[in-house]
């Protein structure tokens, strides 16, 4: 009898399995076709560029101390001079330092409090896919990629789709994300070709 039992729980094993679903869906794709997204990503893109602009701006001006202190200061400038010089270089030096340290932490805190929500809201809308799909896992595929995950695709179902109509997302921000996509790989590679 338990011989019998053990025989029929492992045949039934493998159709239980079997009767369970699994889903991916591409994070990406739902994310750049959220206007929320291409909004955030705009913005925190302007406030990079500010505080880019904010450090070269300084930078400049450490340059040209230094140029103005090596054509002015020689052997025969006083000491207390020549000190006074270095240490306003070596001040803007540390303010520069400061400013980078403080744009890092500026910046992290405006990307989180602007993609938390987005987030968010992806993320609930993958757990009512989930639910009403009734999906045992439901995963990203580029997230499985990066950590050596194999999605077989033909037994697991691509919810991006379902995931993007729970969100609300018409196929005119599909195009608009894919047009924001195409400026932003247009604009990177331009940047490349400048340095």
């Amino acid at each position: 009898m338990k011989k019998s039992l053990l025989m029929l729980t492992l045949l039934l094993a493998p159709l239980a399995m079997s009767a369970q679903q699994f889903a991916h869906f591409s994070l990406s794709d739902v994310m750049q076709a959220m206007p929320d997204y291409r909004n955030a990503f705009t913005e925190l893109q302007a406030i990079g560029q500010q505080y880019s602009n904010d450090l070269q701006a300084m930078e400049e001006e450490i340059r040209m101390k230094i140029e103005k202190y090596q054509k002015e200061v020689t052997d025969a400038t006083p000491a207390n001079i020549r000190e006074r010089r270095e240490q306003e270089i070596m001040q803007l030096r540390e303010r520069y330092e400061q400013a980078q340290q403080d744009n890092t932490t500026s910046f992290q805190q405006q990307q989180q409090q602007k993609m938390e929500p987005i987030q968010k809201k992806i993320l609930d809308a993958v757990n009512t896919v989930a639910r009403t799909g009734n999906y045992v896992y439901v995963i990203d595929k580029s997230a499985a990629q990066q950590n050596n995950m194999i999605i077989n695709e033909a037994v697991s179902a691509d919810v991006t789709q379902k995931i993007m109509d729970v969100l609300g997302i018409t196929p005119e921000d599909i195009a608009a994300g894919k047009a924001f996509v195409a400026r932003m790989q247009q604009e990177a590679q331009q940047q490349q070709q400048q340095q």
